[in-house]
C-alpha cells in the first residue's frame, strides 16, 4: 500500500512539473531565453568553445597575436634556466636572512608578519595557485596594499612557471577584449580625471583583480584547483559572518551606529545592526551575496558529503548574518540572486523557491518585517538621501555624460560638491550605474554593459555543459553577479577594495568553467577520433 501511494505521488508529481514546464516554455522568459541562447550560437565566445572560430572578428586576432607574441619572449634558451632557477633561490635565501635578523631589530608582531610574508611568497613561487587561495583567505582583513603586493608575487610566479614549460599557452577568452577595454577607460578616466592622484590611487583596486584574474585563468586548469579556490572564499565568509554575528549579539548598542546607519523614528526597535570588519552593513551584506550564493552552488556538485555539508553551512549563517545586517537592498538582491541561481540550476526550483519564500516570511522577526516596510517610504531619511543624491548625480552626469569627471571617490565628490541639491557631500551616487557614467562618461557604461552581457550569455552557454560542476558552479556565480547588479541599483561597491576585488574573482571562475568546458569538449572529440 505505501509503494502504491509513493509511486501514485510520483506521477501526479511528474504531470504537474509536464504541465509546469509547458507553460514555462510557451511563457515570454523562455521564449527570451531561447532567443539569447541561439544569438550565442553565432557569437565569438560561443565559437570559440565549440572550437569554430571562423570569421573571428579584428580585436579577437589583435589579441591573440598579442599573446603569442608574448609566449614566445616568454621563452627562455637552456643557458638561462639555471641561471633563472639561481636567482629566485639566492633571492629567496636573501628575503629569509633578512627576515631572521627582523627579530633582532623590529618589534616583535611586525616580525612575526614579515616571516608570513616570506614563507607566503616561498610557498606561491613553489605553486602560484597558493597566492591565489591566500588571497581569497585573507580578502576580508588584507589592506590594499598587502592584496596587491601578493598579486605582484603570483604574476611574477606564473611568468616564472610560464618561461619553463615549452608548451605553456595563454587561455584566451572573447571576454577579454570588453574586460580590457573596460580597463581602457578605467585609466583614460584616471589620466584625466580633476584629481589625478586620488584617481591613481583608487586605480589599484582594479588593477589588483585584473592581475588575480590573469593569474588565476592561466593557473587553474583542473577541477581540484578550483574546488580549493571556492573553499577559501567559502571559509573566509563564513569566519567573516560568524564574527559578525557574534559582534552584533555582544557588541555595545551604540547611538552614532544607529544615527548613521537607521533612521531611528521609522525602525525604533533596531538597535545595532552587523557589519563584522567591513566599514558599513551594506558592505557586508553585499559580500554575504556574493559569497553564499557561489556557496550554493558548490553545496550542488561537492562531490564528497563533508564538503557539501561545510557548503551548506555556509549559506545557513551568511544568510542569517545577512538578516543581522538590515540591508534592506540586501535583501531583495539576495531574493534576486537566488532566483537567478534557480533559472539557471531547475526551472522546477524556482516554484519550490517562490514557495519557500513565501513560508519563511511568515516566520520573520516583525523588526526585519517592518524593515521591509519601509523601503518605499518616502518618509525614511535613507530613502530621501538617495533620492537627494541621485537627483544630484543626474545634474552633474548632463554636463559630463561624454567623458565623466575621473576614476574614484575623491573625483567625484570634487564635481558632485557644485551640483548637490541639500547639505550631504556624498563619496559616491549610491548606484553603479549612474556612478560610472558620471566618473567614465558613456563609453565605461556601454563596454561595462557590453561586459557583462557578454558573462550572462556565458553563462547561458555553460548551463547546458555535460558536467556537473560547471553547470552548478555556473549557476551559483550567475546569481552572484545578479545580486551584485540588482543591490547596485541602490548602491555602489566597486570603490571597495574587497568586493571589487571579489568580483573580478568570481568573474575569473567563469572563464576557467569556460576553459574547463572546452578542455572536456576537446578531449572527447579526440577519444571518438581515436
Amino acid at each position: 500500500m505505501p509503494s502504491l501511494i509513493i509511486t501514485l505521488g510520483k506521477r501526479a508529481l511528474d504531470k504537474n512539473a509536464a504541465k509546469w514546464t509547458e507553460g514555462f516554455s510557451a511563457s515570454l522568459t523562455a521564449r527570451l531565453t531561447n532567443f539569447l541562447r541561439s544569438s550565442y550560437q553565432n557569437s565569438y565566445t560561443g565559437r570559440l568553445l565549440n572550437h569554430n572560430m571562423t570569421g573571428e572578428s579584428c580585436a579577437y586576432t589583435l589579441l591573440r597575436t598579442i599573446s603569442g607574441s608574448l609566449e614566445k619572449h616568454l621563452k627562455l634558451p637552456e643557458r638561462y634556466k639555471a641561471r633563472q632557477r639561481e636567482l629566485t633561490y639566492g633571492a629567496l635565501l636573501i628575503l629569509a636572512a633578512l627576515t631572521a635578523l627582523s627579530f633582532f631589530f623590529m618589534p616583535y608582531q611586525q616580525s612575526l608578519i614579515m616571516l608570513m610574508a616570506v614563507l607566503l611568497a616561498i610557498g606561491t613561487f613553489y605553486r602560484t595557485e597558493h597566492g591565489v587561495y591566500a588571497a581569497a583567505l585573507l580578502l576580508p582583513i588584507a589592506p590594499l596594499k598587502a592584496l596587491l603586493a601578493l598579486a605582484l608575487v603570483t604574476l611574477t610566479s606564473l611568468i616564472f612557471k610560464a618561461a619553463k614549460r615549452p608548451h605553456f599557452r595563454f587561455h584566451l577568452s572573447s571576454l577579454f577584449i570588453p574586460l580590457l577595454l573596460f580597463y581602457m577607460v578605467m585609466f583614460y578616466a584616471t589620466v584625466t580625471s580633476v584629481s589625478f592622484w586620488d584617481s591613481a590611487g583608487e586605480f589599484f583596486i582594479p588593477v589588483t583583480g585584473l592581475i588575480y584574474l590573469f593569474v588565476i585563468v592561466n593557473t587553474f586548469d583542473s577541477r581540484e584547483k578550483l574546488d580549493k579556490l571556492i573553499i577559501c572564499l567559502a571559509f573566509a565568509g563564513m569566519i567573516t559572518a560568524s564574527y559578525a554575528i557574534y559582534q552584533f549579539y555582544t557588541g555595545v548598542n551604540t547611538v552614532e551606529i544607529r544615527k548613521e546607519w537607521v533612521d531611528i523614528t521609522q525602525n525604533p526597535e533596531i538597535q545595532n545592526r552587523a557589519y563584522a570588519v567591513f566599514e558599513n552593513p551594506n558592505l557586508l551584506a553585499q559580500y554575504l551575496i556574493l559569497l553564499s550564493t557561489v556557496s550554493l552552488g558548490a553545496a550542488f556538485s561537492a562531490s564528497k558529503a563533508g564538503l557539501r555539508i561545510f557548503f551548506i553551512a555556509t549559506v545557513v549563517i551568511a544568510a542569517f548574518c545577512l538578516l543581522l545586517t538590515y540591508s534592506r537592498g540586501g535583501w531583495l538582491a539576495f531574493a534576486g540572486a537566488l532566483v537567478v541561481f534557480a533559472l539557471f540550476k531547475s526551472k522546477l526550483l524556482v516554484q519550490l523557491l517562490a514557495v519557500a519564500g513565501v513560508f519563511m516570511y511568515s516566520f520573520l522577526p516583525a523588526t526585519i518585517t517592518h524593515r521591509l516596510s519601509t523601503i518605499t517610504s518616502t518618509k525614511d531619511t535613507s530613502n530621501l538621501y538617495r533620492l537627494d543624491t541621485w537627483h544630484s548625480t543626474l545634474s552633474l552626469v548632463k554636463n559630463h555624460w561624454e567623458t565623466g569627471v575621473g576614476l574614484g571617490r575623491k573625483a567625484f565628490a570634487r564635481v558632485y560638491y557644485t551640483y548637490m541639491i541639500n547639505s550631504n557631500v556624498v563619496p559616491h551616487s549610491h548606484n553603479l550605474y549612474l556612478q560610472i557614467i558620471s566618473e567614465f562618461g558613456i563609453l565605461g557604461l556601454a563596454v561595462f554593459c557590453w561586459l557583462f552581457v557578454g558573462i550572462f550569455r556565458l553563462g547561458l552557454k555553460l548551463s547546458t555543459a555535460r558536467d556537473a560542476l560547471i553547470r552548478n558552479l555556473n549557476a551559483g556565480i550567475m546569481g552572484a553577479l545578479a545580486g551584485f547588479l540588482f543591490h547596485s541599483v541602490v548602491d555602489y561597491f566597486l570603490w571597495y577594495y574587497k568586493l571589487g576585488i571579489l568580483l573580478w574573482l568570481l568573474i575569473a571562475i567563469i572563464l576557467v568553467l569556460e576553459k574547463l568546458a572546452a578542455q572536456k569538449i576537446s578531449s572527447e572529440r579526440n577519444e571518438q577520433n581515436a
